[in-house]
C-alpha cells in the first residue's frame, strides 16, 4: 500500500431518509390504520388529521415515500430491519389506540 493510498479513506455516505419534493406524490408503505393511512396508498399530500398524528410521532412520517423508493422499503420490511420497519412497527401498535 502507498503513502498516498493509506491517507485515502473512503467515509461511507451516512444513510438517511430522502426529503421528498413539495409536489411530488407520496406512498404510504405502513400498515392500515385509521387516522394514518392505507396501505400502499399514493397521496399527493398528507392529510391534514393524518399531519397532526405526525406532528405527535415523528417517526411514522418515515412511511410516506416517493413511489421510487418502494422497492428499498418493500426490502426492509421483508427483512424486517431499518428505519422504514421500525416506523411500521409503531404505526401497529398505534392501530389498536387509535
Amino acid at each position: 500500500m502507498t503513502a498516498r493510498a493509506k491517507s485515502e479513506t473512503v467515509v461511507p455516505k451516512k444513510a438517511t431518509a430522502r426529503k421528498a419534493k413539495a409536489s411530488e406524490p407520496l406512498m404510504y408503505v405502513g400498515p392500515t390504520v385509521n387516522g394514518i393511512g392505507i396501505q400502499n396508498r399514493v397521496y399527493t399530500e398528507i392529510p391534514s388529521r393524518t399531519q397532526e398524528l405526525l406532528d405527535k410521532v415523528p417517526e411514522l412520517k418515515n412511511l410516506f415515500i416517493p413511489i421510487l423508493e418502494y422497492p428499498a422499503a418493500c426490502k426492509m420490511l421483508r427483512e424486517r430491519k431499518g428505519y422504514i420497519y421500525s416506523a411500521f412497527t409503531k404505526a401497529l401498535t398505534l392501530k389498536g389506540g387509535l
